[in-house]
């Protein structure tokens, strides 16, 4: 069964790690204790006989040997062995879990296209959907373990209802030498199109939305009996198996405690070996992390559900084809027509602290509350093909910031509370201005504060005049 620890890690608090390490299904305890086992008991085995059993001889020759080991350690690149290992056994798992099959979307458009109230309409709709999941179980039946064991033979499956008599009839009369998932398949379009031809689909557009569906679920599954059918190579998880478990059989030598160890003559006789039990534990699990996603059809701890895939599917689909089929209810106002609406909390969750609202990280700035104008004129130093005539904004009082600038005195010094980024560059020069845009032709924006508001016409005619005479010169001046 998957292990579920959502609801664990739902809020990251300190004891969320604890909440998890000790657990025990699912865990890299349960995963990697036998192997851990088997390493200590080796490991104490060789310390025992070094202390105890050697001679000063032999200790001498067994410094050697455990220098030499510890030296060469390195030669094995676990690391890399194992990242590349793990990214791609985890990218073939969720892949196959998302072509897995859910057969949501065949039963919502089974249920909406096929109409009519009559038995004949309602067997179309629950057969189609019978069809689709009959092959599920026949794939499943074929990769997943517990599936194997709930259907151990095609009669176990008409037994469960998923074949009738005369269905599985029909199916025994095609001797094929390979797999026949094909066949519920083709008994689900021949339906679509028979439900066609007696009106029961009105166009067929419809047709092709049902044949959609239920192509995309048989492809699916097809890539699904393609991936079982081509595993990855069978060296890759056997060179990486091989690689973890040598790098700690040599740790067994490596790790050691031996007076006189050229490697590390100041080490401490810990007898434990601590850090290499810290090693070898995320070592190990991340190798049997590895192990349990390259094939997620066995019965591990998270291992896919397919039973229940199946239960699931076939409730869900036949709900929806009779249930879900013209229960529409009646089209009546909403409790949120009105714009004045106010969304509602649980009492409990009512005085929690109230959520962001902003939808950007910049959109709480305002303008200035004395800003009244903005001022949009040419880029300097650009050259316009035509003339451009400034403008000037009036900016709302919405677009301002709700509080005045303020300023007070604290222990002798003035501190200031600009409330926004703008009104810190408007009082860094009195006539701050932004540039907006790199092309020829920009505007800068430029602020204006209320002291300085002006009459629109006056300026507009002044600034005109100006510019004019200033591209007459530049005219002047090309011709020459």
């Amino acid at each position: 069964m998957t292990v579920s620890y959502n609801q664990s890690v739902a809020t990251s608090r300190p004891s969320t790690f604890l909440a998890l390490i000790f657990r025990w299904r699912g865990s890299v305890w349960k995963a990697v204790w036998i192997q851990y086992s088997v390493w200590l008991a080796l490991y104490f085995l060789v310390s025992i006989i070094y202390r105890f059993f050697l001679t000063d001889c032999q200790k001498d020759n067994f410094v050697r040997l455990v220098d030499y080991a510890s030296a060469r350690t390195s030669y094995i690149p676990l690391d890399w062995i194992l990242g590349f290992f793990i990214a791609g056994v985890l990218r073939r798992f969720w892949y196959l879990y998302d072509i897995i099959g859910f057969i949501d979307n065949i039963a919502c458009s089974v249920a909406t296209y096929i109409r009519g109230d009559s038995e004949r309409a309602h067997q179309y709709r629950r057969n189609i959907i019978r069809y689709c999941e009959l092959t599920q179980v026949l794939i499943f039946r074929d990769l997943s373990m517990k599936a194997r064991k709930r259907f151990p033979t095609l009669d176990t499956v008409a037994a469960a209802g998923f074949m009738m008599p005369h269905e599985k009839a029909n199916f025994d009369q095609i001797q094929y030498n390979y797999n026949k998932y094909f066949l519920p398949f083709n008994w689900s379009w021949a339906l679509v199109y028979n439900a066609r031809k007696e009106g029961l689909i009105e166009s067929d557009y419809y047709v092709t939305v049902i044949s959609e569906d239920i192509k995309k679920f048989r492809t699916g599954l097809a890539w699904v009996c393609n991936y079982d059918w081509v595993p990855l190579p069978i060296i890759y998880p056997t060179i990486v198996c091989l690689a973890v478990h040598m790098y700690f059989f040599v740790c067994v030598l490596a790790r050691q405690y031996v007076k006189g160890s050229e490697n590390d003559p100041d080490m401490i006789d810990m007898v434990f070996p601590f850090m290499t039990s810290i090693q070898f534990v995320l070592y190990m699990g991340w190798l049997k992390v590895g192990e349990g996603l390259l094939n997620p059809w066995g019965e591990d701890d998270d291992d896919f559900e397919t039973n229940m895939l199946i239960d699931r599917n076939l409730a869900m689909g036949l709900k929806i084809a009779d249930e879900g089929y013209d229960k529409t209810p009646r089209l009546e106002k909403d409790a949120f027509w009105d714009d004045t609406w106010v969304p509602l909390y649980s009492e409990a969750s009512a005085h929690e602290k109230r959520y962001h609202q902003r939808q950007g990280s910049l959109a709480h700035i305002k303008l200035a509350r004395s800003v009244s104008q903005v001022r949009m004129v040419p880029r300097e130093g650009k050259k316009a093909s035509a003339v451009v005539k400034e403008k000037i904004v009036n900016v709302k009082p919405e677009e301002t910031n709700e509080l005045p600038r303020r300023s007070s005195t604290t222990h002798g010094s003035t501190v200031f509370r600009p409330s926004s980024l703008l009104n810190l560059m408007k009082h860094h020069s009195s006539s701050a201005s932004l540039e907006k845009g790199q092309s020829p032709g920009s505007y800068r924006m430029e602020t204006l504060s209320a002291p300085t508001r002006i009459d629109s016409s006056v300026q507009f005619q002044v600034k005109i005049e100006e510019h004019e005479e200033e591209q007459e010169i530049r005219d002047d001046s090309k011709e020459k």
